[in-house]
């Protein structure tokens, strides 16, 4: 009797994707079995173009608060509910595309013949500043999962995406790459990152110092790993196919920009003052989406904080990144290997 070949479930939330969901639809249904996407209250053509793929099952997570735990519990029991026997869950954001050379790559067939309750993981580089060059990181991002039924423990914001039991091996399929789009808009990162530090403040799941260190407006996204010319087989397949690998639209302003509004309506700025936030015009923005009728925004000027407010916190910035490197030049003393 033959071995049972598992079904490829990929598990994706979105809100306001339509820059890349064309891109991600298109190339993961060339592989996947099913694609379960959670929608959040998209105002763009999201939906729309989800409705375009027949793989597609289309599920909404309504919810005002942005926490992430809930929309990849709500994907992930969908998916077990949609395909009850063997499977491969394969967590990725509308960002993230598999490599054009994975499918034909050794590593895939033994992800396909790895056992129940096995974790799965893959190289991530991240596209920088365009899809020419990369930055590729050492540690591998636990993607997978082969499914057993196991609960899925996470965080209310940036957890995992896949069970990881206690009992779970973990697999590193070295010949598989994520490709990461994030960072191939920069300003729509640094949209991305001012509204997280705005959530994780409201959701009190991250204190201010270490909020403005993870979410810093000086961040130098290639320090943190090796830059890197793209390997052209990470996209030729899919371009012969007739898939637009490389084009990157780019806005005036991004969908973030607009809630962080919303935040300042709902909870006022001064709760935001010690966030790293305020490299960025509120008030112009604010006159520029009341003249766009946006509703649920401020109706009075968005002032920044005081001046002694943001020296002192620049001050801490730089006494916090001296910190950590004096840390992380003890470390290589002690630890030269």
């Amino acid at each position: 009797m033959s071995e049972q070949i598992p079904k490829i479930v990929v598990i994706t939330p979105i809100r306001n994707e339509a820059w890349i969901l064309d891109r991600f639809l298109s190339t993961t249904s060339y592989f996947a079995d099913h694609i379960i996407i959670a929608d959040q209250n998209s105002t763009d053509n999201s939906v729309e173009i989800c409705k375009k793929y027949p793989k597609v099952i289309l599920i909404s997570s309504e919810s005002d608060q942005w926490i992430e735990a809930n929309r990849q519990i709500l994907l992930i029991e969908t998916a077990r509910n949609l395909v009850p026997d063997s499977k491969i869950i394969l967590a990725l954001d509308a960002d993230e595309i598999l490599a054009a050379n994975a499918t034909e790559s050794i590593g895939w067939q033994m992800m396909l013949k790895a056992k129940p309750g096995t974790v799965l993981c893959f190289e991530k580089p991240d596209l920088f500043a365009s899809p020419e060059h990369c930055v590729r990181y050492d540690v591998p991002w636990p993607l997978g999962y082969v499914d057993d039924g196991a609960e899925h423990k996470t965080k209310k914001i940036h957890g995992m995406k896949v069970p990881q039991p206690d009992y779970a091996p973990r697999m590193y399929i070295h010949d598989i790459k994520i490709l990461h789009y994030g960072l191939t808009r920069l300003d729509g990162q640094r949209s991305k990152v001012r509204f997280y530090s705005m959530v994780e403040n409201t959701l009190k799941t991250n204190r201010a110092f270490s909020r403005r260190f993870m979410y810093s407006s000086h961040v130098d996204y290639r320090s943190r790993g090796n830059l890197e010319k793209c390997p052209k087989e990470w996209f030729e397949k899919w371009e012969t196919l007739g898939i637009d690998m490389f084009s990157i639209p780019h806005y005036k302003y991004y969908w973030q920009d607009f809630e962080v509004l919303k935040y300042f309506k709902q909870y006022g700025t001064s709760k935001f003052w010690l966030d790293d936030i305020w490299d960025f015009d509120w008030e112009g923005f604010r006159l520029y989406a009341q003249s766009k009728d946006v509703k649920n925004i401020p109706e009075s000027s968005i002032q920044p904080p005081p001046k002694a407010v943001l020296l002192g916190m620049r001050v801490l910035d730089s006494f916090y990144r001296s910190t950590l490197s004096a840390r992380s030049y003890l470390k290589q003393l002690t630890n030269p290997t």
